[in-house]
């Protein structure tokens, strides 16, 4: 699947948008890490319980809030 910045995705906790892709890497090897992709959902009844997760970048959020997925996690 080709994902692109705000592109309207389904995720494990809804409909959310693309805001964007990141690489984690060691700082003295510069091997990567992990990769991900950031992806912008309402906070609601469903994603509320979720805003202290590990994968959440935005735990305080109140209107919308940001994830990280991975790419096999995401559908358009």
């Amino acid at each position: 699947m080709m994902i692109a910045v705000n592109q309207k995705v389904k995720t494990k906790y809804g409909e959310g948008f693309v805001q964007g892709f990141f690489t984690v890497q060691d700082p003295k090897t510069l091997k990567v890490i992990s990769t991900g992709i950031a992806v912008r959902l309402p906070v609601n009844e469903v994603t509320q319980p979720h805003l202290k997760d590990a994968n959440c970048d935005t735990a305080s959020a109140t209107h919308s809030g940001v994830w990280v997925f991975q790419e096999s996690e995401l559908t358009s």
